[in-house]
C-alpha cells in the first residue's frame, strides 16, 4: 500500500503563502459590518485600520457591491412588547429570510421607544417614526413618546440619542423643527440638519423665528450640541410627515411656499458641505389635489436618484414615478414609469386591494432592480408584503409575505460600518434588562440632591443622569 509523503518532513514541506495587509483588507471590506466589528480585537493596528474613514468607504462600496437590495424591517413582538429589526437581502426571485441584527429596540426602556395607545391591539402601538431615508448606513428614528430622536445603523445594531435642544422635542403650535441626516465627503461625517420654524405654521412670515442648526456626528469638536447655521434660512414650508432624502451632496425635503391652503409644491435643498439652502422645481404639472390637506406626494431613493412620487391610494388610478437628474438650475425630471390601475393585471390588483374588503393600499416604491426592468413596492404603511413590478408588462411578483405579523416600517439601507455617535447612556436608555429597571426605580424614588454624588459612582451613571432620562426620573 503506497502511503503519502509526511507533510512534516521539510523536503514535502510546502509553505503557505501570506497574504498582504492590503490583501487581508480587501478581504476584510467585504464581510457583513457586524463581523468586521468582532476583526476589530485582533490588535491594535487592525482596530486602527478598521476604524478609519478610508476604510468605511471601502467598506461601503465592497459590502454592497453584490446581491439584492438590503431590505430593513422593523416588527413587532407582541409577546414581549418590543420591536426586533430585521434585515434581509433580496438575491434572487423569492428573496431571502430576515435576519435579526444584533439590537432589539423595545418599549421596556426608559425613556420608551413605543408605547401603548390609549386604542388597544397591536395595530395602534406607538412604533418609532423614520423621518428621514438611510444615507450611508445611517437612518434616524423619531421615538414619539420619548419625544427624542435617535441615529441608528441597522448593520450593527448600533443607536445613538441626539442631543437635546429648543426643537428637538414634540411639535407645537409655535415651535416645531423637521430633521435631515447628510453626509459631508469632505470630512467624512455625518451631518443631522434640523430646519425649525417659529409662530403659527403657514400664518406667519418666514422671516419669523425660521432657522436651522447643524449636529454633526462623531465630531470630536460638536460637543454633542447644535450648531446654529447663522444667514442659513428656509425659503418655503416643510410638509409635515415627509421624509427627509439625502443625494449628491443635498438634503431634500418637499415643501410649499404657501401652507395654508398649501400652494406652489417646491423641493428645499440643503447642501451638506456649503449649509446653504436652495430649491428644485417639482416635475412638470404635479400638484396637490387636497390644499387642505396633507400632501399626497412623497420622496425616497430609487438607485442613486431621487424620486418623487403619488401616493398609491383609493383615490388615483394613475401613479407616476419621476427620478431626478441632476441638481440645482440643472436638475430635470425624467418620467420612470406609469402605473395605470385601470388597466393592471391581476396580479398588481391582488397585491393592491387588502383581503375580502376591497380597499386600495397605500403604496411606495422601494428600489429599482434588474437593470431598470422592474421596481419593488410595498405599502406604505403599516406593510404586509414586497413584491415587483415589471415595468414593460405589468406583471408583478410577490418577493415577501409580512402578513403573519406587525411590521412598523420597511426601508432599503446600505451595509455600513458608520457609527452613529456618541450615545452616553446606551446600556442604560435603550436596552431592557431588570438590572436596569431596578436602578431606574431607585432613581425615581430618591431625592433630586442626591444625583450629584450619585454622578461620581461610574461614567455609566453619571451619563444616564445627565441624559434627557432626567426628565422622566424627576418627573415623579
Amino acid at each position: 500500500m503506497n502511503h503519502l509523503p509526511c507533510a512534516s518532513k521539510k523536503k514535502n514541506h510546502v509553505p503557505c503563502l501570506a497574504l498582504s495587509d492590503h490583501e487581508v483588507e480587501e478581504i476584510f471590506a467585504r464581510l457583513p459590518a457586524k463581523m468586521v466589528f468582532r476583526l476589530r480585537c485582533l490588535s491594535r493596528a487592525w482596530a486602527a485600520t478598521l476604524s478609519s474613514n478610508s476604510f468605511e468607504d471601502l467598506h461601503l462600496r465592497a459590502a454592497n457591491l453584490h446581491g439584492g437590495p438590503r431590505i430593513m424591517c422593523m416588527m413587532e413582538d407582541a409577546e414581549e412588547e418590543r420591536l426586533k429589526v430585521l434585515t434581509s437581502s433580496l438575491d434572487g426571485p423569492g428573496g431571502a429570510p430576515f435576519l435579526q441584527v444584533p439590537h432589539i429596540i423595545t418599549g421596556h426602556c426608559n425613556p420608551p421607544l413605543i408605547s401603548q395607545d390609549v386604542r388597544e391591539g397591536p395595530y395602534y402601538k406607538q412604533a418609532p417614526l423614520r423621518t428621514t431615508q438611510p444615507c450611508r448606513g445611517l437612518v434616524i428614528l423619531e421615538a414619539r413618546e420619548a419625544r427624542l430622536f435617535h441615529v441608528y445603523n441597522p448593520s450593527t445594531g448600533q443607536i445613538a440619542t441626539l442631543p437635546e435642544g429648543r426643537t428637538t422635542g414634540v411639535e407645537t403650535l409655535y415651535d416645531y423643527a423637521y430633521l435631515g441626516l447628510g453626509y459631508d465627503a469632505r470630512t467624512s461625517k455625518h451631518k443631522v440638519v434640523r430646519v425649525r420654524y417659529g409662530g403659527c405654521a403657514g400664518r406667519l412670515p418666514l422671516s419669523t423665528g425660521a432657522g436651522c442648526e447643524v449636529y454633526d456626528i462623531n465630531n470630536a469638536n460638536s460637543q454633542r450640541s447644535w450648531r446654529t447655521i447663522t444667514g442659513a434660512k428656509p425659503t418655503c414650508w416643510i410638509d409635515t410627515y415627509n421624509r427627509s432624502v439625502f443625494l449628491q451632496g443635498r438634503c431634500y425635503w418637499l415643501a410649499h411656499r404657501k401652507l395654508s391652503p398649501r400652494e406652489d409644491l417646491i423641493l428645499l435643498t440643503f447642501s451638506i458641505r456649503y449649509e446653504t439652502f436652495g430649491t428644485v422645481a417639482p416635475p412638470p404639472g404635479m400638484r396637490d389635489d387636497y390644499p387642505h390637506q396633507s400632501t399626497n406626494y412623497d420622496l425616497t431613493e430609487l438607485n442613486g436618484r431621487l424620486c418623487i412620487f403619488r401616493e398609491f391610494s383609493m383615490w388615483h388610478e394613475q401613479y407616476d414615478v419621476w427620478l431626478l437628474n441632476g441638481h440645482g438650475s440643472d436638475a430635470s425630471w425624467d418620467l420612470h414609469c406609469r402605473i395605470d390601475l385601470a388597466r393592471a393585471l391581476p396580479q398588481l390588483k391582488k397585491f393592491m386591494f387588502m383581503p375580502n374588503d376591497h380597499i386600495h393600499l397605500s403604496m411606495a416604491p422601494l428600489a429599482i432592480i434588474d437593470n431598470g426592468r422592474r421596481i419593488l413596492l410595498t405599502e406604505h404603511h403599516m406593510p404586509t408584503a414586497i413584491c415587483a413590478y415589471s415595468t414593460d408588462t405589468g406583471y408583478t411578483e410577490s418577493l415577501l409575505d409580512m402578513s403573519s405579523t406587525v411590521v412598523n416600517l420597511v426601508a432599503v439601507y446600505e451595509e455600513s460600518i458608520a457609527s452613529p455617535g456618541c450615545q452616553p447612556c446606551e446600556d442604560t436608555a435603550l436596552i431592557s434588562s431588570s438590572s436596569t429597571q431596578a436602578l431606574l426605580i431607585i432613581l425615581r424614588m430618591l431625592p433630586r440632591h442626591a444625583h450629584g454624588n450619585l454622578k461620581l459612582v461610574c461614567r455609566s451613571w453619571r451619563c444616564m443622569i445627565e441624559s434627557g432620562i432626567r426628565r422622566y426620573i424627576n418627573r415623579s
